[in-house]
């Protein structure tokens, strides 16, 4: 039981969720613009309802892309 616990602790802060609001104001981009990532799957996202989230991971690689592609 220890070790689960312990497993559990160890892999909660690697992947943090996101909402559209939070990655909006990380990449400093519209609401649409987010959509529009999300609907030409440019963005990995998971839905809850009416909500999406976003893992911060897949946010980060999506800044290391973009900034492959602006250089």
């Amino acid at each position: 039981a220890k070790q689960v616990k312990t497993l559990c602790r160890e892999n909660q802060n690697k992947d943090k969720w996101l909402t559209g609001n939070n990655v909006c104001e990380l990449l400093h981009i519209s609401s649409r613009s987010l959509q529009s990532y999300r609907d030409n799957g440019t963005l990995p996202y998971s839905q809850i309802g009416r909500k999406c989230y976003y893992k911060s991971s897949d946010i980060e690689r999506f800044t290391g892309q973009s900034q492959i592609k602006n250089k």
